[in-house]
């Protein structure tokens, strides 16, 4: 969904799914923290477009700790 995304396309995975997808490409290290903030920038152009890539913007506002608690 994320090179979907890139596109300009609306995603057809479920925020959840791309959002663990993207947990698990993450190399063994990396400060998940930071890496969800370049993510939330990136998904920021899209903001207000589609309410699944506003759901995964906050999946991963929520990994940073700008978003509180996952729920």
């Amino acid at each position: 969904m994320l090179a979907t995304i890139n596109n300009g396309l609306s995603g057809t995975g479920k925020p959840e799914s791309v959002f663990i997808s993207w947990l698990l490409w993450q190399p063994r290290g990396a400060d998940l923290a930071v890496e969800a903030l370049k993510e939330m920038q990136k998904l920021s152009r899209y903001e207000g477009s589609d309410p699944d890539i506003a759901r995964l913007r906050s999946l991963f506002a929520s990994l940073a700790g700008a978003d509180g608690p996952l729920h």
